[in-house]
């Protein structure tokens, strides 16, 4: 073989290598720093999340008889049977912390509905809200959704800038005005 080819093949191959470890230490700075979003485990999470219900109860609940440790023990937006277990529970962590978490459902052929989208509140100001929702987005595509639907009180304006800064737009107020809903449309994705 000649010699002057196979420096080549070894350069090529080194630069490929430098490449692959490269990428690796991208993926495992940004995870390790901006926290990766993993499925929610039971055990390892329910008590985080219901920390953040018990902070902040009055910006996540519509009712005052919802039952957050009925929706996560049995992946269900509600009560109603038909429900249970499918509701999709998705966390975001960071240095091995819950720092928050967003839950979505099928409501209807094609639409989904985002039930909840929080973070803790030692972990806000960082995006994590943003990167929760878009993830939910991105998901709900993969899973057959047309549309996504959400609803927030309409006292909440740092909630509807970012549903509106991701591309939510306004669809609809409740009757006694508390609530405002907002859709996206996912063929823009």
């Amino acid at each position: 073989m000649n010699p002057r080819k196979s420096w080549k093949k070894k350069g090529i191959f080194a630069s490929i290598a430098a490449a692959i470890l490269v990428g690796i230490g991208i993926f495992y700075y940004a995870s390790i720093n901006y926290g990766p979003i993993y499925e929610f485990d039971e055990v390892r999470d329910t008590q985080k999340i219901l920390q953040i219900f018990d902070d902040d109860w009055y910006w996540l609940i519509e009712s005052e008889d919802y039952s957050p440790e009925f929706m996560l023990k049995h992946r269900a937006p509600n009560k109603d049977p038909m429900y249970v277990g499918s509701l999709h529970i998705k966390v975001l962590r960071e240095k091995n912390k819950l720092a928050g978490f967003t839950a979505y459902y099928l409501k209807k052929k094609g639409l989904y509905q985002v039930l909840f989208l929080a973070v803790n509140k030692n972990y806000r100001g960082k995006g994590y809200g943003e990167q929760l929702l878009r993830y939910a987005l991105q998901d709900t595509k993969r899973l057959g959704a047309k549309k996504v639907r959400l609803v927030t009180r309409s006292a909440n304006f740092p909630a509807q800038r970012l549903y509106k800064r991701v591309g939510f737009e306004q669809v609809d107020v409740r009757e006694d005005g508390k609530f405002i809903y907002f859709e996206y449309d996912l063929s823009s994705l």
